[in-house]
């Protein structure tokens, strides 16, 4: 339990600076609820204090320095004499925003122009979008704030998406959390057979969208390949990465270098605009008309974020002003599960994680006190640094809990993909109402198409057309643009028609071979449409003394199946003869001598009786 809590019930519109009007509270854990909400700007403007603000990324530095030139920035390019000359000038409500990293290069710097004592106890440090400390465990410096946090007098930690830390000490801080009135938006929860084949789907019918689609999905792989299956130009899409030390991502972009774009910023964005982990948070998108889309895979771990976290965290980029009110087109979220009706609590996560790296601490300390004795050299990485630190002379290892949360987050996170309806919670727990639907495209590459027999074709897109329209019937079906059903009516009309006419049971007698399926196809359509000419011929020939040639009969038995689609087995328009009147048992005939309409006597025939009752009823 946190000392105390404050809790706010306002609408999702209202400013920080409204709910708390004399500023970010000190020493407090803030859960602001939703993004932009003003936190930042808050405390840029307030002039009565001098700040610290560790914030993500660059981005936002470069962001908020634009907007307010009088702040001070820190991050890789600037040197260490800058950051000292900055720390040497005097400024009233002076404010250095720094990226987590630079940190450590602030501090040793006021080491050295004697202000660091000052700065801990009369500056203000407040921790930004707090929740990254964890979940971005690939940056080897992200817990550098924390070798000082909790040595500075004024401090306070801000987040859209908090996290639970495990150390104590946060329970110190006063919790304030804000809830709102009504839900911040609709995300539509698309449950996918085929995450990547849904993805596919939503590129080819791109168009269908008013404006731009804004896809955050963390595989720079996995991109690459969405990007190269939809064939979309430099021209539609960009990738904005993270352009990493070590060159990895630029040898993955491969060639679609080209497509990659540093920041995202105003006016140039284009129809397609792909997003990594780096831009999930932290920078202002404004695009009138945007669709947010969130792609994430079981089978590729490192997409698996939190609905609640990073998916709220993407989702809240968007800043469109008074125009839209901040409203995306569409939010969509595309993703599989597990299936397993089973989630860990938090709790039991933080527990087996604990006692997980208490063996591995006294196995590590163990081994040190063994390879030390012994003069045997130890390894410089291991897996206890995942959770621990390391003396540098000793190598005797200790907790760290703000290491230990972040293997924890990511196990947590994880977890949700266990079931559809966990990933659903998680979306309504982030105040966002769910609309679940159900998508089953799916990719099949060209070589496996081609080695499948028709019949097997036919019994795959049969099967399909049948669970598509069962979910469409319960309005579950995802849909944009060209449906499943329009691409197979156009792509198989065999397996559309035997859909449309045959049931399953029938399929299976006919074991889906397709001459067998199409003559079973003509005879059911020949069925139906033998009752819709049975009206036709009752109305076209009558019983007693008139006479029809058989020119005359064959011509309307002709108009009549062309007009019908009557086909023969071969698949082609019935070919009428003056026979089939008796021969099909419609009517009872006499055959003779009749006048034509000139008056000259030809071969002909006369209704005695009409069968139709009788047919009917049979």
């Amino acid at each position: 339990m946190y000392k105390l809590t404050t809790t706010y019930v306002v609408s999702p519109k209202t400013r920080l600076d409204k709910i708390m009007p004399v500023g970010v509270p000190i020493n407090a854990f803030i859960d602001k609820g939703r993004c932009g909400i003003g936190a930042t700007y808050g405390e840029i403007k307030n002039k009565d204090r001098c700040t610290l603000i560790a914030v993500p990324n660059i981005s936002i530095l470069l962001c908020k320095q634009k907007a307010h030139p009088e702040i001070d920035i820190v991050y890789g390019l600037v040197s260490y004499q800058d950051i000292k000359q900055m720390l040497m000038t005097s400024k009233t409500g002076h404010k250095i925003m720094t990226t987590p990293e630079g940190m450590r290069r602030i501090m040793k710097a006021a080491e050295e122009v004697k202000r660091y004592d000052e700065i801990v106890s009369e500056w203000f440090l407040l921790l930004d979008e707090v929740h990254t400390f964890v979940s971005e465990a690939y940056r080897e410096d992200i817990l550098a704030p924390f070798d000082y946090f909790w040595q500075f007098k004024n401090k306070s930690i801000i987040s859209a998406t908090p996290y639970e830390f495990s150390d104590e000490r946060f329970k110190s801080l006063h919790h304030y959390r804000i809830k709102f009135e009504e839900k911040l938006g609709k995300v539509t929860l698309v449950k996918a057979k085929s995450v990547v084949g849904t993805l596919d789907y939503i590129l080819q019918n791109c168009d269908e969208f008013p404006g731009n689609l804004h896809i955050f999905y963390n595989s720079v792989t996995q991109i690459v390949a969405a990007i190269k299956r939809a064939r979309l130009t430099i021209e539609q899409c960009n990738i904005f990465c993270a352009d990493d030390k070590d060159g990895k991502n630029m040898q993955k972009l491969g060639e679609l270098i080209n497509y990659f774009v540093a920041e995202p910023k105003d006016g140039i964005y284009k129809k397609i605009n792909f997003y990594t982990s780096k831009y999930f948070e932290g920078w202002d998108l404004r695009d009138i008309n945007a669709t947010m889309i969130l792609v994430t895979d079981k089978h590729r771990p490192q997409t698996c974020v939190g609905a609640s976290t990073k998916g709220k965290q993407a989702f809240g980029r968007l800043r469109s002003g008074e125009i839209q009110g901040d409203k995306p087109y569409q939010l969509i979220h595309i993703t599989d599960h597990k299936g397993l009706l089973e989630l860990k609590p938090l709790v039991q996560f933080k527990i087996d994680f604990r006692e997980d790296a208490r063996l591995g601490i006294d196995h590590w300390n163990e081994r040190v006190a063994h390879r030390t004795k012994s003069g045997m050299t130890l390894s410089e990485k291991t897996e206890v640094d995942k959770y621990a630190d390391r003396d540098t002379k000793t190598k005797i290892a200790q907790l760290n809990l703000m290491k230990l949360d972040q293997q924890i987050n990511e196990a947590a996170n994880n977890e949700i993909y266990n079931h559809i309806n966990f990933i659903k919670q998680d979306w309504e727990d982030g105040y966002f109402n769910v609309e679940l639907l159900e998508a089953n495209h799916v990719i099949e590459n060209k070589s496996t198409e081609k080695r499948k027999s028709k019949a097997k074709q036919l019994e795959e897109d049969y099967l399909k057309l049948k669970e598509y329209k069962g979910k469409k019937a319960n309005g579950i079906v995802f849909s944009i643009g060209q449906s499943i059903e329009d691409e197979i009516k156009s792509r198989n009309p065999t397996a559309y028609q035997a859909h449309e006419l045959l049931d399953e049971a029938t399929m299976i007698k006919l074991k889906y071979n397709v001459k067998r399926v199409d003559r079973e196809i003509i005879l059911k359509e020949n069925t139906r449409a033998e009752l819709k000419l049975a009206k036709l011929l009752k109305q076209e020939f009558k019983p007693g003394n008139k006479g029809y040639t058989n020119q005359h009969v064959k011509c309307k038995l002709q108009e009549m199946y062309n007009s019908l689609n009557i086909r023969s087995e071969n698949g082609k328009v019935r070919i009428a003869a003056a026979t089939h009147l008796e021969d099909n048992g419609w009517f009872q005939v006499e055959t003779g001598k009749v006048k034509n309409s000139r008056g000259i006597r030809e071969n002909g025939l006369r209704i005695i009786r009409a069968n139709f009752n009788i047919l009917m009823a049979a």
